[in-house]
């Protein structure tokens, strides 16, 4: 491992200190001056504004857009001793916010000043997400320090993400230590599912929606609902719970449905549940065309824009879904819908629902505007933490 010696630094020019100085951790590649003293990609360099003050210390990559993350506005040591203290201060957040819950996030990348890792438990077991290069050369540091702070049974790396694809990286997904399980049982929500830490989406369950599934839930009693991209069919469950008289739970994956019906009929809900696979919008087409009606609908997809370039395809995409979803709903309706692509800022999404209840001609009232867990912390300087958004609305 490199770490910075005082010999490798990096110059910004002048003007570009400003996001730093804010608070924001990214360094952009043209807003460097220059590369000074032994630069190792991966390793660690001394962060000066055009004047020579000290702003922090990052790690490198200069082959990715973002070619500097700061992990220190000091000058400590990125060490072992450096991860522990970042680690147990994270540790302490989510064990306030979620007291003994099995299964939380527990590292969330720059909002616990640790970019480019994302740690979530799993009961006796870590899923751990390595999205960069400087990441990845401090694998020793980080196994040791997750050892000491969580003392895990095991832990899968979870080093799939597309992501890595900028940062010139491989993907792969394993064992990193410890006697891994295919599949981790563990309660989330009052539900018993399981984890699927080496072969599943993100690092096997998606924890941001744990509050937004109870907003939900609260609403569905005595309704019929349709839950769209069911996935693992934690939605269905707490509609079924909440008192929906009956849910239909709709993706396109056999292996999502395969472990939706298992987690179902693990926890008793098999009566009140129907699984239809079928592609999300060919579904919500042909339910409009057969006069279908649902009392509550949840729309919850995955990130439908995954760059800039395609915002404008991606809002044309939430809209039809929105609009279709928004003419299924009864008088009266409950529409809960979610969007995880950060570059659909909230504005955005309120104006994509609203272009939807107009072509739907279904006035919606809000209820609710709600976003990511609370062990998914938004950091004040990074917009970037925050992408979650889901609406409640009701049709009038």
């Amino acid at each position: 491992m490199t770490t910075a010696t005082g010999t490798a630094k990096l110059v910004l020019k002048k003007g570009e200190d400003r996001r730093v100085r804010g608070g924001h951790p990214w360094i952009f590649s043209n807003e460097v001056e220059s590369w000074q003293g032994d630069v190792v990609d991966g390793g660690m360099v001394d962060v000066t504004d055009h004047r020579g003050a000290f702003l922090g210390r990052a790690y490198v990559n200069r082959h990715s857009l973002i070619t500097a993350r700061l992990l220190t506005r000091g000058r400590d040591e990125i060490d072992t001793a450096f991860f522990v203290k970042r680690l147990e201060r994270a540790k302490r957040l989510r064990d306030a916010v979620y007291p003994g819950e099995p299964a939380v996030r527990l590292v969330y990348g720059e909002s616990d000043q640790l970019p480019g890792l994302v740690v979530d438990r799993y009961g006796d077991w870590l899923a751990v997400q390595v999205l960069t290069l400087g990441m990845e050369r401090r694998l020793v540091e980080l196994r040791a320090a997750l050892e000491q702070v969580f003392a895990p049974r095991g832990a899968a790396l979870v080093a799939d993400s597309p992501l890595r694809t900028l940062e010139g990286l491989d993907q792969r997904r394993e064992a990193w230590w410890g006697d891994v399980p295919e599949r981790v049982a563990v309660k989330v929500g009052g539900f018993e599912v399981r984890a699927d830490l080496l072969h599943g989406q993100k690092t096997g369950l998606f924890l941001d929606q744990r509050e937004n599934r109870k907003r939900a839930e609260a609403r569905a009693q005595g309704r019929t609902a349709l839950d769209v991209f069911c996935y693992q069919g934690e939605w269905a469950m707490h509609l079924a719970r909440g008192g929906a008289e009956s849910v239909l739970a709709v993706d396109s994956s056999e292996p999502a449905l395969t472990l939706a019906r298992e987690n179902v009929e693990r926890n008793g809900l098999t009566e009140k549940i129907q699984f239809l696979r079928m592609d999300a919008f060919d579904a919500l087409r042909r339910l409009e065309r057969e006069g279908k009606r649902f009392g509550l609908v949840v729309l919850d997809p995955p990130a439908l824009i995954k760059s800039r370039r395609a915002v404008a395809a991606g809002a044309r995409a939430y809209r039809e879904h929105n609009r279709l979803a928004m003419s299924l709903l009864e008088e009266d309706g409950i529409l809960v819908t979610c969007s995880c692509s950060h570059h659909l800022d909230d504005d955005l999404f309120r104006q994509v629902l609203l272009e939807s209840a107009r072509a739907a001609r279904r006035p919606m009232r809000v209820l609710d505007w709600a976003g990511e867990a609370a062990d998914h912390p938004r950091l004040l300087a990074v917009p970037e933490t925050h992408y979650l958004k889901c609406a409640v609305l009701q049709a009038l």
